[in-house]
Formats: structure tokens, sequence, C-alpha cells
């Protein structure tokens, strides 16, 4: 049973063009080179993705800044004025 599932599968080996049986090999390298790929993509920022990130700090920094600023505000002139100091746009 065993030795005819081997003569089988030589047989099926042999009967597949070059074209096809190179395909099956290499696939599962093409494959693991498609996730180190990704997984370099994944790690690695562009240009613009730092600039978003920078800006997105910037605007965290300012709501904190505007935050203590209406914290230390003991009148409502000066929480008016706060809020136009550190007005979004």
């Amino acid at each position: 049973m065993r030795s005819s599932s081997i003569v089988l599968i030589t047989v099926a080996f042999a009967m597949l063009s070059g074209c096809v049986a190179s395909k099956i090999v290499t696939a599962p390298f093409k494959a693991a080179g498609t996730v180190v790929e990704t997984a370099v993509d994944a790690t690695t920022q562009t240009e613009s993705e730092k600039a978003e990130d920078i800006g997105r700090e910037v605007l965290k920094e300012r709501k904190r800044e505007r935050d203590a600023c209406l914290k230390q505000a003991e009148t409502k002139e000066e929480r008016k004025e706060c809020k136009r100091a550190y007005k979004d746009g």
C-alpha cells in the first residue's frame, strides 16, 4: 500500500512539466519572501508618515498647554484668552 503511494507520487511528478513542477517547488519560497517584504514595510516609515506623527505630537502638546492654561485661569476672561491663544487651525 505504502509503496504504491510512493510510485503514484513519483509518476505524478514525472508527468508534470518542468514549469509546473518548478512553480510547485518555488511557491513556498516566494510566499516566505512576500512575508519578509511585508514585515519590512510594516517596520519602516515614509516621510509623510513621519510628518503625520510629528504633527500629532505637536497637537497633543498644544492641547496639554491649553488644558494647563485653562486650569490656571481664574476668570472667564482668562479662559477665553487661553482658548484664543490655543485655537486649532
